[in-house]
């Protein structure tokens, strides 16, 4: 299989995936894996014109997931698992996930007695930029941005990114396909693809999903909902 037919079907999971922290640089090494049999991390970084050091970086974490195996060779070969243990692996972390975000949040929110207005607000998509704006214009000691859609990126939205940065801690994640101007006070990534995009603050946060063409905000003053919006930045912030 060519790179640009591996690309293409790659693509069409990765969003999905990358909910799950899998990201699409491990999808298009095991998928290599899957469809050509036993490869060293030399030969793989040829065929997918990946560097060794990010080649050798994946096998291992693909290893700890349990998707591939190492034969013990010299040159060393790695192996992918089939396709429907990696699936029953990947239902088993799904499952244990959805019972831990039950025990630690579900249960504790449903014995919530709130005296204030529902904290979770639904923004519709003529506003999304508004509040992208106003978001980026609270006083706060950090920015946690992630754009994966280019109409987001206004040129207010850049200025005010760029304000940002000498105010508070700024990183920005954002997909390679939309151009950002070089600002050395702003930590920026790049990747591949991610889910939605959004702003997080030290008291608040918005995310902004796609569906189909419109764009949907969901905005949130609440620690919890601020929380788990972190910790999804912060892993791809690690992980990329």
């Amino acid at each position: 299989m060519s790179n640009q037919l591996l690309d293409e079907m790659i693509s069409r999971i990765s969003k999905f995936a990358s909910i799950f922290g899998i990201s699409r640089s491990e999808l298009k090494v095991y998928a290599f894996l899957l469809l050509n049999g036993k490869s060293t991390a030399r030969d793989i970084s040829e065929k997918l014109e990946m560097s060794y050091t990010k080649v050798y970086s994946i096998l291992a974490r693909l290893e700890g997931r349990g998707w591939i195996t190492k034969i013990a060779r010299r040159p060393t070969l790695y192996e992918a698992v089939p396709v429907k243990e990696v699936w029953i692996n990947i239902k088993g972390v799904i499952s244990a996930k959805l019972e831990q975000l039950e025990r630690d949040f579900i249960d504790p929110l449903s014995t919530f007695t709130f005296s204030s207005p529902y904290t979770v607000i639904i923004v519709p998509s003529k506003d999304i930029i508004s509040a992208m704006r106003e978001y980026l214009s609270e006083s706060s000691q950090r920015y946690l941005i992630a754009i994966s859609y280019p109409e987001l990126l206004t040129e207010q939205v850049v200025e005010l990114i760029k304000a940002n940065s000498v105010k508070g801690d700024t990183k920005l994640i954002i997909s390679k396909s939309i151009p950002f101007p070089d600002v050395p006070s702003i930590k920026v990534k790049k990747i591949d693809s991610m889910f939605g995009s959004g702003v997080i603050t030290s008291s608040s946060m918005l995310l902004i999903v796609k569906s189909g063409e419109t764009l949907l905000g969901l905005s949130s003053s609440h620690n919890y909902f601020i929380e788990i919006a972190t910790v999804y930045f912060n892993h791809l912030w690690e992980t990329h």
